[in-house]
């Protein structure tokens, strides 16, 4: 999860041999162009990075993303493709987060997996054709021109669609909308087929272009993991696995394995979760076998971890904090019948994502809907044996799942995500028993926000021991116990985590 405020800039990539940081004036004010017009917000308040926007009273108006659509091309068409997911980088260019988008942007439902690809894919890849218009185009056209151009470039450096083809889609898009910027485009997307070896040599020399990161967060990789960063981003740029975890209540991981071999998909188990089946071709939920009657969810393996890491035992009360949209709270579930589990969660509209996914996995727990922070609201006074705080962070260990938060986020996001996960420690540590187990976690890489976290919040609490069980030591990457890096192996296949696993040994008068 992520709470905090973010802020978008469009990366600033110069064709120079040597990396080039972001500045804040590095490019011109954003422009919009489309079907919609709107004042820029430079600060976009978000509480979490998936959560919709609610403007305050005081915000100046955004980009109203209700209006944004697609006039005159048939939503089969790759050219009302590429136009709608030029539209929603613009609207990501204003600070809205991608999932946001496709929610709430009217989408035609035959368009919207081609659309959903493109602009995922487009994200994946904005360094690179940020750098190539900078480099090749004397005079940068609107941003939504813009926008059309690196969905086309990134097509066409992928080779996912035939190359004439989507060139003359990618002009038909444009005479659409911005008929008078068509010759231009035809152009520099040809120029590119003629001169692709040169383009993609020059992208190498930026590091920005190259890795498709800000600059800052290339340079933090690189202080933080000197012998991974490399590995770290080029995964963050593939596509990920869709990942299942099993309901245990219903099959076990071999059986459902089983029946979904019979109606052709293959899957591979996870040594993450027992419970996690990793497909090898991402379906709709509607094709996996009894989705609806609860035998399956979607949960990255690396999430599924924390479940054994808590080793909850019959009659325990458990908390999940932060819960939504309730993953964790139904895989404990799913594996002990006689515990009382609480779901706290903050946001009400957030809450009922944890409602709905017990309902379909037929699963009972109290939910409460309030800050985690405010323990005489909510809190009985009895402590809970278990703990997991899912805490806010940065997100930087999912970005192959919402490419859009690299660009959204800053460095100086860090610094408020720290003092936040810090109160929320020291309050989740007054609710917990003597003898009972907190498992702190985040889908963070950065250190600021993982271990030296837990480093500094052991030194003030002379309570806490900080444990290190066999199945944690087992999965070790780095030199820091407990943090799982964005991994794309045969043999593994998750995403980005850390978990610490605390214990209370005594009372503190």
């Amino acid at each position: 999860m992520t709470h905090e405020t973010l802020k978008l800039k469009v990366p600033a990539v110069k064709s120079t041999s040597k990396s080039t940081s972001q500045g804040k004036n590095a490019r011109k004010p954003v422009r919009h162009s489309g079907a919609y017009s709107a004042q820029k917000r430079p600060n976009v308040r978000r509480s979490e990075h998936t959560r919709a926007f609610e403007p305050s009273k005081d915000e100046p108006p955004r980009l109203d993303i209700d209006k944004i659509f697609v006039y005159r091309l048939a939503p089969s068409g790759l050219a009302y493709q590429i136009s709608m997911a030029a539209h929603l980088l613009v609207a990501v260019c204003e600070g809205y987060s991608l999932q946001q988008l496709l929610a709430q942007v009217k989408i035609d439902e035959v368009a919207r997996p081609n659309v959903q690809r493109l602009t995922f894919d487009a994200l994946r890849h904005w360094g690179t054709t940020q750098f190539w218009i900078n480099t090749h185009v004397s005079n940068p056209p609107a941003e939504w021109i813009q926008a059309v151009l690196c969905v086309a470039l990134t097509q066409l450096l992928l080779r996912e669609e035939n190359e004439f083809t989507l060139v003359n889609e990618a002009v038909g898009a444009i005479d659409n909308h911005k008929p008078h910027a068509k010759g231009m485009v035809n152009a520099i997307l040809r120029r590119f087929l003629r001169e692709r070896d040169e383009w993609i040599a020059l992208a190498q020399t930026n590091e920005v272009a190259k890795f498709n990161h800000p600059q800052w967060w290339i340079d933090t990789l690189k202080t933080q993991y000197p012998n991974d960063w490399q590995n770290i981003l080029t995964v963050n740029n593939t596509r990920p696995p869709m990942t299942l975890r099993v309901n245990a209540q219903q099959y076990t991981a071999t059986n459902y394995q089983t029946l979904l071999s019979t109606l052709g998909k293959n899957a591979r188990t996870s040594e993450l979760s027992e419970q996690a089946l990793i497909l090898d071709t991402p379906c709709p939920v509607n094709e996996l076998p009894e989705f609806h009657s609860g035998a399956v969810s979607v949960q990255d393996a690396g999430a599924q971890f924390s479940a054994q890491l808590l080793a909850v035992q019959d009659g325990h009360r458990v908390l999940d904090a932060c819960a939504a949209p309730g993953g964790k709270t139904a895989h404990l579930l799913e594996l002990h019948h006689n515990i009382q589990l609480t779901a706290l969660e903050k946001d009400a509209q957030r809450a009922e994502r944890i409602h709905e996914n017990l309902e379909r996995l037929k699963l009972n727990a109290t939910v409460i809907v309030n800050d985690a922070n405010n323990v005489h609201q909510w809190w009985d006074g009895t402590p809970f044996e278990r703990i997991l705080l899912d805490a806010p962070c940065s997100a930087s260990g999912i970005v192959r799942r919402h490419p859009d938060i690299r660009w959204l986020r800053e460095a100086d996001d860090l610094v408020g995500l720290a003092q936040q996960q810090a109160m929320l420690l020291r309050t989740m540590w007054q609710v917990l028993a003597v003898g009972g187990r907190l498992v702190y976690c985040t889908c963070s890489i950065f250190t600021t926000e993982c271990d030296e976290m837990i480093g500094a919040f052991m030194q003030h609490t002379p309570n806490a021991r900080r444990i290190y069980p066999e199945t944690l030591t087992h999965l070790q990457q780095t030199e820091v116990l407990g943090q799982l890096l964005p991994t794309a192996t045969e043999v593994r296949n998750h995403d980005g985590f850390f978990y610490a696993v605390l214990e209370k040994t005594h009372a503190v008068i």
